[in-house]
C-alpha cells in the first residue's frame, strides 16, 4: 500500500514537471489555475497564437481596427478567446481586451503609435492555457483633425484682384494619418469634396465671393468649417482731367496738378502714376515709360515729380491705378514746363 502511495505521488510530480517544462518551452504557451484532468492538459498544453495578425488599420476618432485569424489549436469543447494587449512599439505589452472574435477595435487614450500582440486563451479545467505572442502589427491613434488653409494665386487671399483667382486649400495633419479630402462651397453654391489639397478657381467681379472650406484626413477626423472673402474688380478706373505741370520748389522739381480725380467704383483709386518724359518744341508722343507713383485718393497736391534736369522741358499725364491693379487709360497730355 505504501509503495502505491509512493507511485501515485511520484507520477503526479512527473506530471506537473511536464506541464510545467513544457509550457515553458519554444510556444510560449502557459497554464493559470488548476485542473482535475492532467491526461487532458497535456492535449491541450500546446495551444498557439492566431495564425497570422491581418491587421491594425487606423480608424476615426483615435481607434484602431484590428484584425487576425485563428489560432490553429483545435478547442474541442473548451472555450476559446483571444486576449489583446498593446504598447509601444518594442513593447512592453499590456492586455486591454478580451473577445471570442477575430477582431477588435481599440482606443487609446492620446494620439501615438502603438503596437499590438493577440493571444489565444483556452479554458481546461478551472483554469485556463494562455498562448505566446502573435506576430506584432502597429499603426497611429489618430483622433485630430488637420489644420487647414487657404492660399489665393500662391499667396495670401487679403485685398483685391484684378482677375480670376487660384484658391487652393491644404491642410496639415502633424504626426497623424495624413492629409485626406478638402471641401469648398463657393458662394453656396454647393459644397464639393476632392483630395487635399484642393485647387478651385474663383472668378468674376464681386467684392463678396465667400468660400466656405474644410478637410479632414485619412482617417475622417474633420475640421470646422472656415470662410474666405475673394474680392475681384475686372474694370478699370477712370482718369483725371484737366493735367497741367509747373516748375517746383527746389531743383529738379515739376509740380503737377488737375481740375478732376480719377474713380472706380468698386475695388476704390488707390493712388496715381505720373507719367513724363523730356519735351522738345512739343510734347514728345504718348505713351511714356518712366513714372513716379503717388499713392492716395485724392494724393497730396500738388504732385511733385523730383530727381529731372534742372531747366529742362517737360510733358506728362496721369493714370489711375485702382485698389486691385487695375490701370485708367491715359489723362490728357499736360502743358510743356521746366525743371526748377
Amino acid at each position: 500500500m505504501r509503495l502505491d502511495r509512493v507511485m501515485a505521488a511520484t507520477f503526479v510530480v512527473l506530471v506537473s514537471t511536464a506541464i510545467i517544462g513544457f509550457s515553458a518551452g519554444d510556444t510560449g504557451a502557459s497554464f493559470t489555475g488548476s485542473t482535475t484532468n492532467p491526461g487532458q492538459l497535456l492535449n491541450t498544453q500546446s495551444v498557439t497564437p492566431p495564425a497570422s495578425f491581418t491587421s491594425a488599420t487606423s480608424a476615426v476618432a483615435g481607434r484602431i481596427d484590428l484584425v487576425w485569424t485563428a489560432t490553429t489549436s483545435p478547442a474541442g469543447s473548451h472555450t476559446l478567446t483571444y486576449l489583446v494587449l498593446r504598447g509601444p512599439v518594442g513593447g512592453p505589452y499590456t492586455q486591454v481586451g478580451t473577445t471570442a472574435g477575430l477582431t477588435y477595435s481599440d482606443t487609446p487614450g492620446a494620439d501615438g503609435t502603438y503596437e499590438y500582440v493577440v493571444e489565444a486563451k483556452m479554458a481546461q479545467g478551472a483554469g485556463f492555457f494562455t498562448s505566446g505572442n502573435s506576430a506584432t502589427k502597429s499603426n497611429k491613434s489618430d483622433r485630430t483633425a488637420p489644420a487647414m488653409s487657404a492660399t489665393c494665386n500662391g499667396g495670401s487671399c487679403a485685398g483685391w484682384f484684378n482677375a480670376a483667382v487660384t484658391f487652393v486649400v491644404s491642410g496639415a495633419d502633424g504626426a497623424g494619418v495624413g492629409m485626406g479630402t478638402a471641401t469648398t462651397n463657393v458662394d453656396s453654391a454647393g459644397a464639393v469634396t476632392s483630395a487635399a489639397p484642393r485647387t478651385i478657381t474663383v472668378s468674376g467681379e464681386s467684392a463678396t465671393h465667400s468660400v466656405v472650406y474644410s478637410g479632414a484626413d485619412a482617417v475622417g477626423n474633420a475640421s470646422g468649417n472656415s470662410s474666405q472673402t475673394v474680392k475681384i474688380d475686372l474694370t478699370s478706373p477712370t482718369a483725371g482731367g484737366g493735367i497741367s505741370i509747373a516748375s517746383g520748389a527746389a531743383t529738379g522739381q515739376l509740380n503737377v496738378t488737375g481740375t478732376s480725380a480719377g474713380t472706380d467704383a468698386l475695388s476704390g483709386v488707390a493712388g496715381y502714376r505720373a507719367y513724363y518724359a523730356a519735351a522738345g518744341a512739343s510734347c514728345a508722343a504718348t505713351p511714356y515709360t518712366t513714372f513716379q507713383y503717388f499713392a492716395g485718393n485724392p494724393p497730396a497736391v500738388p504732385l511733385v515729380l523730383t530727381g529731372l534736369i534742372s531747366a529742362q522741358n517737360y510733358c506728362a499725364y496721369l493714370v489711375t491705378v485702382d485698389n486691385a491693379g487695375n490701370l485708367s487709360a491715359a489723362s490728357n497730355t499736360s502743358n510743356r514746363a521746366k525743371a526748377k
